[in-house]
């Protein structure tokens, strides 16, 4: 049995939902925004990135973990940066128990504020919000 990848479990939510679509297409991305992808922005897009956070099953037999993902919206300006943000926000945290690629994703939870500004080496506008997740360790 493979192992879940869960920032791809994200991607697919996203990317599914019309008004995420409306404002991104269908560009969002685990990691970081695709070279290709550069020379169109600013506009429109999401990375997706884990960035650590407390395991809640540390130390436990479980197949079953969380992980804190930091969600980046971009924009053509830093309202469009920030209402992406906003509008992702809205499809991820009413999740529960929804299987996306594969992935089994028990909960979506806001773990802190939010922040917008610009990147600090492309300028380009930026809207930032970190999310815990509970999730199945292997693919279902």
């Amino acid at each position: 049995m493979a192992d879940a990848d869960v920032i791809t479990a994200l991607a697919e939510i996203l990317k599914a939902n019309a008004d995420v679509s409306v404002l991104a297409g269908s560009r969002i991305y685990g990691g970081e925004l695709p070279e290709h992808e550069t020379a169109s922005m600013p506009r429109g897009a999401i990375v997706l990135q884990p960035s650590g956070g407390a395991s809640m099953t540390a130390g436990s037999d479980s197949q079953h973990d969380t992980q804190r993902i930091d969600l980046f919206a971009y924009g053509a300006t830093p309202f469009e940066a920030e209402r992406l943000r906003r509008v992702a926000r809205r499809v991820l945290t009413p999740v529960r128990r929804v299987v996306s690629a594969n992935c089994l994703v028990h909960w979506i939870e806001v773990a802190g504020g939010f922040a917008s500004g610009r990147d600090a080496r492309t300028q380009w506008p930026i809207a930032f919000q970190s999310f815990q997740i509970f999730f199945a360790l292997q693919e279902v």
